[in-house]
């Protein structure tokens, strides 16, 4: 067995997959984030598949991820030869039962491997649902030796620019049967956190023309690739990685990918690294080589480690060229998503305005309710009144649906999507700390509530940075309430006060005239659907020790609303 233990979402995938295959017609899609461990799943699947007896053709597009999915299968099925079948590994094997294959070098060969009922595509995104392509080809005419053959596919991104959502009622995947988002992988500590820092060097892009629903190589290159754009962004990359020790320099072309890294050569004293399509086989891997072990500090490369590079050490990518694909954007920075014991965050530099432009990348809805996910700028026709079809999972729904009751898609809607860029990749505002100047307290009776009970409002005067920055941010304690929300205002009590905490709002404001609960120095907010919710806080001294409160105190008046306050 593998010396690896499967993390939970990881056979989630296993199991999702299996039950589709087994309880449904069609092709399933597993969607994963880069960095979360597709290899293992694929491994996980093979050996499910060897168990029922079946005989398995992993596909794949690079050399790279077909050594490192044998690799992965190998270890956990130690007593089962894996083949390869590969012009670039230099080998083509066929008769195991398991074949890590390049799919350009086997599409005109799928005849040679005999039965195979299962098929598993790694980057499914790079498929197509023509058949005259090589995925095409190979699948169709390996399906003759079996005609109940199935295909299970892998990918970080389930879409295509142009095209749209990889899955459809006549297309090679039915439905996405399991899907872990990044934004729930982050939190978990699963995936490397991100941080960011907006960069001000920016190319404008809205005069790049496009072809083909993506914009045209040349004219982005003659955009990114000037003297005084090339010098400000290098600049800016140089003075926010100062204290990065990996970082993966994206470029618009192969001219700008060199006039990068002449760029970067005399502003800084370190070897900078270039990887093109056109750098030679033993300098790509040596390169590639020094920057894994460390000995390469920077690394330019032009649409080369898209897909299918693995360097955990990377803790800063910046991305000087634009995209109008969503899917392309996430492999990108997926890049940078892989836990590493030397890397605390990865730091993104978008020169390209590729989050203003897709949104945030730790969405559930990352890609899908845009205009490149649904293929086109248009919203699916209403086909004369008898509805529409679901492009998630083809199910026919009513013209005005917002949402597949099915599959639970969104339909885009026409205006263009928008997306709040304060934060570089969760779209969100960063958490802010804030400087308490004062605090003011008073009971807050709903206005036109009736019976609602009343709560005890929290009135924080504010400054961020220097100073100049002011404003009130407020919070309501819950006491005189029942359940979750007294549980709640019990805890804010107790994280304040060595004292019991009051029963109602009118003791709550007695107790706090008499000075019991400890001063706030700072609290920290963070963004919650509209509004700034405190996260933390943090005090000047330690709590009060407990008093005997005069037994007249509960005579002090009670505040009605909040123009009489009275400050700590």
């Amino acid at each position: 067995m593998s010396i690896y233990i499967p993390r939970y979402y990881q056979t989630a995938a296993n199991n999702a997959a299996w039950d589709f295959l087994n309880n449904k017609a069609g092709n399933p899609l597993i969607v994963l984030p880069t960095g979360a461990g597709k290899s293992l799943v694929i491994a996980m699947l093979v050996e499910q598949a060897i168990e029922f007896g079946c005989r398995v053709v992993v596909l794949q597009h690079r050399k790279e991820l077909i050594q490192q999915n044998a690799e992965k299968i190998q270890i956990l099925l130690p007593k089962i030869k894996i083949g390869i079948f590969s012009a670039g590994l230099k080998s083509k094997q066929i008769e195991e039962d398991v074949i890590c294959a390049g799919i350009q070098s086997v599409y005109r060969k799928a005849y040679s491997f005999g039965r195979r009922e299962l098929i598993l595509i790694d980057e499914a995104h790079l498929t197509s649902d023509d058949d005259d392509t090589m995925y095409g080809q190979f699948l169709a005419d390996i399906k003759v030796g079996d005609p109940k053959q199935r295909v299970v596919g892998l990918t970080a991104t389930p879409f295509r620019t142009g095209t749209g959502p990889l899955c459809g009622r006549n297309r090679l995947f039915q439905r996405i049967c399991h899907e872990s988002f990044t934004g729930d992988l982050i939190r978990e500590g699963y995936l490397c956190e991100i941080t960011n820092r907006p960069a001000t060097a920016t190319v404008d892009t809205s005069g790049i023309k496009l072809r083909g629903g993506e914009f045209i190589e040349q004219d982005a290159q003659r955009a990114f690739d000037t003297s005084d754009n090339v010098s400000a962004a290098c600049a800016e990359i140089v003075a926010k990685c100062h204290d990065r020790h990996s970082v993966l320099v994206f470029s618009a072309g192969v001219g700008h990918a060199e006039h990068i890294v002449a760029t970067l050569n005399d502003m800084t004293t370190d070897t900078v690294g270039l990887i093109t399509g056109e750098t030679f086989p033993m300098e790509r891997s040596a390169t590639l080589a020094d920057f894994k072990a460390g000995r390469l500090r920077w690394l330019v490369n032009c649409d080369v480690l898209t897909t299918g590079f693995d360097a955990p050490c990377i803790d800063a990518i910046c991305v000087l060229r634009a995209t109008m694909s969503p899917g392309l954007f996430a492999q990108i920075v997926g890049r940078g998503l892989r836990k590493h014991e030397s890397v605390t965050n990865c730091l993104v530099l978008d020169f390209g305005e590729n989050i203003k432009r897709h949104g945030s990348l730790d969405d559930p809805k990352y890609g899908r309710a845009s205009a490149a996910f649904a293929g086109s700028p248009e919203e699916p026709a209403e086909n004369n009144g008898r509805g529409k079809e679901c492009p998630n999972c083809g199910l026919d729904v009513a013209a005005r649906s917002a949402e597949c009751g099915d599959c639970g898609f969104v339909f885009p809607v026409k205006h263009e999507p928008t997306a709040d860029t304060e934060s570089e990749i969760t779209g969100k505002a960063l958490p802010r700390v804030l400087h308490v100047t004062r605090v003011t307290w008073a009971k807050h009776t709903k206005k036109g509530g009736g019976d609602a009970l009343p709560t005890l409002r929290i009135d924080y005067d504010c400054t961020q940075g220097e100073g100049f920055m002011k404003e009130t941010v407020s919070e309501w304690v819950c006491i005189e309430h029942d359940g979750y929300a007294q549980t709640k205002a019990g805890l804010w009590w107790q994280a304040r006060s060595k004292t019991y905490c009051p029963q109602t709002v009118a003791d709550a404001i007695t107790m706090l005239y008499a000075n019991v609960c400890r001063h706030p120095s700072t609290i920290t907010t963070e963004m919650d659907g509209k509004y700034f919710r405190i996260k933390s806080v943090e005090f000047t001294t330690d709590k009060p020790e407990p008093i005997e409160l005069d037994p007249d105190a509960s005579a002090v008046r009670v505040f009605s609303g909040f123009d009489d306050d009275v400050p700590f």
